[in-house]
């Protein structure tokens, strides 16, 4: 990505100075060029954080990582909170083809295609996708805007892949008559709770379990408990 000439550069005497300030323009004031280039910050940041799953960074440091000072970066961004929503809002649009193929893809009978969404998930999260979600929630809970931020960006779209799959298979038969949203939740919500454990966490230094081994019994319970021709109640599932 080619570097914008708005970003901080060291002057001829070796110090920080920023380009804004270069072109004489009040404190504050947009140029043409303002989108664009808090786009590359955004992208810069975006993927600093995925790489590192460093979280609970200060403003100086997320100014540092994306290699400008910190009055530029309050240009582009009014505070903490704004910059760590552009994140959430990027890491969004980098997973929407992800979402929409696993909401689609063909892969067969229930399943084999449950199995494949629960694996595409585990993949997904190894790939920096369980960096966002750590983020998301150091980030999100107890915070009035980074909470539904996180919801809305990251971890609803998972949800929403995963009732769009189930929905298909509710059509063909293969899976009873069920409020999609819950099935949903009741599929996914388990293999989050084993990837924070096992990864986010180290739990696999405390009590180690095998992923592999638990999509493949979860899937098969989770068939059990919404197969063809049973109606889960409040009380229970028939």
């Amino acid at each position: 990505m080619k570097r914008s000439t708005y970003l901080s550069e060291p002057d001829s005497g070796g110090k920080r100075n920023d380009g804004l300030r270069q072109m004489g323009r009040k404190a504050g004031s947009r140029n043409l060029d303002y989108d664009r280039t808090r786009g590359e910050l955004v992208e810069r940041l975006t993927g600093h954080i995925l790489a590192s799953g460093r979280t609970s960074l200060s403003f100086r440091e997320l100014a540092s990582d994306a290699g400008v000072s910190p009055s530029t970066l309050r240009h582009y961004f009014r505070d903490r909170e704004a910059v760590l929503l552009g994140v959430m809002e990027r890491v969004q649009d980098l997973g929407l083809r992800y979402v929409a193929e696993g909401a689609t893809a063909e892969r067969g009978a229930a399943p084999e295609s449950l199995r494949w969404f629960l694996g595409y998930l585990v993949d997904g999260w190894s790939r920096g996708v369980g960096k966002a979600h750590a983020l998301g929630l150091t980030e999100g809970i107890g915070h009035a805007m980074l909470g539904p931020a996180y919801l809305r960006t990251l971890l609803e779209p998972t949800l929403h892949s995963a009732e769009a799959r189930i929905a298909v298979h509710m059509a063909r038969g293969e899976i009873g008559p069920c409020d999609v949203r819950v099935a949903a939740i009741e599929l996914v919500a388990p293999v989050i709770g084993v990837l924070l454990h096992q990864r986010a966490l180290g739990g696999g230094t405390v009590r180690h379990l095998e992923v592999q081994p638990f999509l493949d019994e979860h899937v098969a319970r989770f068939l059990r408990a919404f197969g063809p021709g049973l109606r889960p109640t409040r009380e229970g599932r028939g």
